[in-house]
């Protein structure tokens, strides 16, 4: 009884495929937080979350899985909890890991789809790259201030890496703000997304806008140069990482990281707090970045320092 009003949507044959299901959700912030949930509602038989971070009080306004008393708890551990209480007939396993790329294959090789809701790019092409190499269907979710987009990519269509550059510098909630609005209809058209796959139909890339109501489809094409759907991605092998964190000492990580655009960084750092520094270098809360493209972390350890990455450059 309990999947009683879905099944006249979806049909018993549908919803046996959603029970058989086995998923990977990748982030339980303002979208994950929400579409695990969805996700678990609707009967999705094996959810695996995965997220580094704690819970906040800044992420009540629009993680409503989330409540006060939460505060300062990672959010997989609560959210493996709260859904549990959901929804018990369904399997719930829940890591405090960050996803990097010597152990996505372990973690990930068991899916039969990924549902990313991460907060930076890095983690996206790693996703996409690695669901390339291994044949595994993601869906890329993602929302700031009042803007998001959706994209299934599945063997039969072109890939991320296909239709995305890996740029630097791009808003996040903590820089732009976001509405809980926004974040909510991205997780829903994802899960929606998730539902449509697993039991057999799918959409392109959704871009959604709240001001004005705007709902715009993008058709892409493969790209015969992707060195994704060519294989040709040395760092998935686990030796070698294009881009990487290194402990310093005393709680210090350095990143370096090309295309450093200083004053965009200064302009969006001063709407949140206060920026010092000069044409060569700015500092900013934990932070201090340099023209060159250097950047220095003070941090508890490295997910806290990938975090404020994530935060406040962007990338």
């Amino acid at each position: 009884m309990r999947y009683s009003r879905q099944e006249l949507v979806l049909g018993k044959k549908g919803q046996k495929k959603l029970e058989r299901a086995r998923i990977a959700i990748v982030g339980l912030g303002a979208v994950g937080s929400v579409a695990t949930e969805l996700a678990a509602r609707a009967g999705i038989g094996s959810i695996t979350l995965f997220d580094r971070d704690r819970i906040e009080l800044t992420n009540l306004q629009r993680q409503t899985l989330y409540t006060e008393k939460e505060v300062g708890f990672p959010k997989a551990e609560v959210a493996e909890k709260k859904l549990r209480e959901i929804n018990s007939e369904i399997e719930i396993q829940a890591m405090i890991t960050d996803i990097n790329h010597k152990n996505i294959s372990e973690l990930l090789a068991d899916s039969d789809l990924i549902l990313d809701c991460t907060d930076n790019l890095y983690t996206r092409f790693l996703i996409n790259d690695f669901s390339r190499k291994a044949g595994i269907p993601w869906i890329y979710a993602a929302c700031v201030s009042d803007h998001g987009n959706v994209m299934l990519t599945a063997k039969e269509t072109p890939c991320f890496r296909c239709t995305f550059q890996e740029v630097e510098g791009l808003e996040s909630c903590d820089t732009a703000g976001i509405l809980n609005t926004t974040s909510h209809i991205i997780a829903a058209l994802s899960v929606h997304e998730c539902i449509r796959y697993l039991t057999g139909s799918f959409n392109e890339q959704q871009l959604f806008h709240l001001t004005g109501m705007r709902v715009s489809a993008i058709h892409t094409v493969k790209d015969k140069r992707c060195p994704a759907c060519n294989g040709n991605l040395e760092y998935l092998s686990g030796k070698k990482e294009k881009s990487i964190i290194e402990y310093q000492c005393s709680n210090l990580y350095k990143l370096f990281q090309e295309n450093i655009d200083l004053p965009a960084l200064q302009k969006k750092w001063k709407k949140i707090g206060n920026v010092k520094g000069n044409d060569n270098c700015l500092f900013f809360k934990n932070l201090s970045v340099f023209k060159n493209g250097r950047i220095l972390i003070k941090a508890k350890n490295i997910e806290d320092a990938k975090s404020t990455i994530a935060k406040y450059i962007g990338n």
